[in-house]
């Protein structure tokens, strides 16, 4: 099949390098230039492990390319499907913003040979129903598709999906969704597409409410004999609650979970419904990172003032390179007022662009060096470097008494307990319990 994928940020490029890789022909189109500089060149626009590969490879079969103007690549060579994956990013009021998914479709709602057009973009409930009474001509060939991705895992969630939600107004048009996609092996839920706008809005709602869950328990494992780990584990045992995205930690800060739940409930407020839960969900995210620097104050007390906190990582996630709502941006900026010095290591992010982000810190290339002199330690993403490092070592080069504030429960409590620093967690207590050890190789107690 002849594909368009409007729009190649995170969603769109996965998309085109993936239906490429079906061996569909695929043109992906995007209208702002560095990004069609950088994907033109052959780099992916956004990281994902995979992709760059991939999309290396799509390029050199002739089956991806990319283009600036919709319009005119259909002129070129008619489009069989038309799939719409640009940003839906919040306004101020929380609301989505529409004017990217509103442009798209009109634009491909006016191509002649008329093609199949797909929406894949989250928007809130109604909105697909307004653009079919705008262009009615599209009422037959229309599905709104949302996407289900994993930041990780996104190339295998879009070819192996554990859920294919279609909304449409005329079954024939699964058809073509079945083709393009090559009919994968999981549950179809054909509905309207009212709900599946509705569908994808509550999975990350849900998501989220995961996160702020395990983060509320996380504040009742107050005392030496309660772990989180241990508690939360055994929760996510039991199938029908399970264990992925139960993790305390500093809160879902990744491109979507924040924007959806606050679209979701400016959604829910203009209908006059009621939203308790998920209004506490979105309050314990807000609040979540504002425990780092409780737990600074605390333990430092007036001697924070004086003191050199080094910040290790700034990106909610290694994998995650949207900042917007990352608890770094809540964080350092407080640091930056209370402390006498915060340093950055953030590997991901040139110097030059964290201090626009973090105005007052300083960035440092080298995590020993930011490390050096600092009387805390404060982890806000999990890079490999910082899980790996020789803890032993690193803090011989902190100032006494030191501290390490692990916001993302991602040092092992057992290397950390034999180490001379006070260390904090989300929910975790040190030394491990009597009547329990470790498993040979692995950090995680089990009962003796």
């Amino acid at each position: 099949m002849r594909v368009a994928v409007v729009g190649q940020g995170y969603v769109g490029v996965t998309g085109a390098v993936a239906l490429a890789s079906h061996r569909h022909r695929v043109t992906g189109i995007e209208q702002q230039p560095g990004r069609l500089r950088s994907l033109h060149a052959g780099r992916a626009p956004v990281v994902e492990p995979g992709l760059q590969q991939e999309l290396s490879l799509a390029l050199e079969t002739g089956r991806l390319r990319f283009a600036e103007s919709l319009a005119s690549a259909h002129a070129h060579e008619p489009f069989d499907v038309v799939l719409i994956t640009v940003g839906t990013p919040p306004a101020e009021d929380g609301s989505a913003d529409l004017s990217q998914v509103t442009a798209a479709v009109t634009e491909a709602a006016a191509l002649l040979p008329a093609p199949i057009v797909v929406l894949k973009s989250t928007v809130p409930p109604g909105t697909s129903d307004a653009f079919l009474d705008a262009f009615p001509q599209l009422r037959q060939r229309y599905a709104y598709n949302p996407e289900f991705l994993n930041q990780g895992s996104a190339l295998d969630d879009w070819s192996s999906p554990a859920r294919v939600v279609a909304g449409v107004c005329y079954e024939p048009v699964v058809r073509v969704l079945r083709e393009l996609y090559g009919s994968p092996a999981c549950p179809w839920v054909i509905t309207t597409p009212v709900s599946a706008e509705l569908a994808k809005y509550a999975s990350n709602s849900f998501l989220a409410m995961k996160f702020s869950f395990a983060n509320e328990v996380a504040r009742l494992c107050g005392g030496p004999e309660t772990n989180v780990d241990d508690v939360l584990r055994a929760a996510g045992c039991d199938p029908r609650i399970g264990h992925a995205f139960l993790q305390p930690g500093l809160g879902f800060g990744d491109s979507c979970l924040p924007k959806d739940t606050a679209a979701l409930q400016r959604w829910a407020d203009d209908l006059g419904v009621a939203t308790p839960l998920l209004d506490a969900v979105i309050e314990i995210n807000r609040t979540q990172p504002l425990l780092v620097i409780d737990t600074l104050c605390t333990e430092l007390g007036a001697d924070l003032a004086s003191s050199q906190i080094a910040v290790l990582g700034a990106r909610y996630e290694p994998w995650s390179d949207g900042m917007l709502a990352a608890p770094s941006r809540t964080i350092i900026p407080q640091l930056v007022d209370r402390a006498a010095g915060v340093r950055i290591w953030e590997p991901a992010i040139a110097g030059e662009e964290l201090g626009r982000l973090f105005p007052g810190a300083l960035a440092y290339t080298d995590m020993r060096s930011a490390i050096q002199g600092a009387r805390a330690v404060v982890v806000l993403t999990e890079w490999p470097e910082i899980i790996e490092a020789d803890w032993g070592e690193l803090v011989t080069q902190l100032a006494a008494p030191a501290m390490i504030v692990d916001g993302k429960n991602c040092l092992s409590p057992q290397t950390m307990a034999g180490l001379p620093v006070a260390y904090h967690s989300t929910g975790r207590r040190l030394p491990v319990r009597i009547g329990i050890r470790p498993s040979p190789g692995v950090d995680d107690p089990v009962i003796m």
